[in-house]
């Protein structure tokens, strides 16, 4: 088990460089668990017994299977401007790239294939989803060429067409996580979003003065990675989110 930490330790530092050049920090990963439990600016996810890592233009797949040995199974060429994270749920991968978000079918889970696209105009993009619809955050000011900051939301309810269905202006987002309709976005802070209805998002909670990367959900829970450390908050209570610990790196 050693070993495949610190595999995914190498894999992580060797990307650590990406668009977002206020730092990017790698996933959580319970390998154990075979799940992964990942912020939107990753470069690798695990899921089952497979370990999905992406480079500028290729998704490498590899078995973990057994911790003493890690085996190289294949990699998918994607025609594609840079990709940049990769994010999991259930049968897919969901892969931001500069020019959109990019879908693979990994209900084989060790031969991925590419399923669909949604394209945008060249920016750097984070993405997650709840399997019915993505969320994707583009961000202007970065060597991605965006010129305007905002939140689009796609519907993949029919997966082999996302459509977008609705966009909203930010200031300068980055990552995001998804639990219930309820939606976090790192945004010059945190901003937690009520996003049942999706013509019509409902702020719900803003938490500044935090130069916040990424986040990731998890049991109540909210785990940003900022440039000054590492924050939890609770949001059991989202409209009194409190903060419980600050970890400076």
């Amino acid at each position: 088990m050693k070993k495949i930490y610190l595999f995914l330790l190498i894999i992580s530092c060797a990307n650590f460089t990406s668009c977002y050049d206020q730092g990017y920090y790698p996933s959580s990963t319970d390998i154990s668990s075979g799940v992964s439990q990942g912020g939107s600016t990753a470069k690798f996810a695990v899921s089952g017994n497979n370990l999905y890592v992406i480079d500028q233009f290729n998704l490498s797949t590899f078995d973990v299977s057994n911790e003493s040995e890690i085996i190289y199974l294949n990699k998918l060429s994607l025609n594609t401007n840079q990709l940049e994270t990769i994010f999991p749920f259930g049968e897919y991968l969901f892969l931001g790239s500069t020019t959109g978000v990019l879908i693979i079918d990994i209900s084989n889970p060790s031969s991925p294939k590419y399923l669909s696209e949604y394209q945008h105009v060249l920016s750097c993009d984070p993405v997650v989803t709840d399997g019915s619809f993505a969320y994707v955050t583009l961000r202007s000011g970065n060597m991605c060429g965006q010129l305007d900051d905002e939140l689009q939301i796609l519907d993949i309810s029919t997966i082999q067409s996302p459509e977008i269905i609705a966009r909203y202006s930010l200031s300068s987002p980055k990552g995001l996580a998804i639990n219930n309709n309820i939606l976090y976005i790192c945004d010059n802070g945190i901003r937690i979003l009520d996003v049942t209805n999706k013509s019509n998002i409902v702020e719900l909670k803003y938490i500044p003065n935090i130069p916040a990367n990424d986040v990731i959900y998890h049991n109540n829970q909210i785990l940003v990675t900022a440039d000054n450390g590492f924050y939890q908050f609770d949001v059991s209570d989202i409209t009194n989110a409190t903060q419980i610990g600050h970890f400076t790196f």
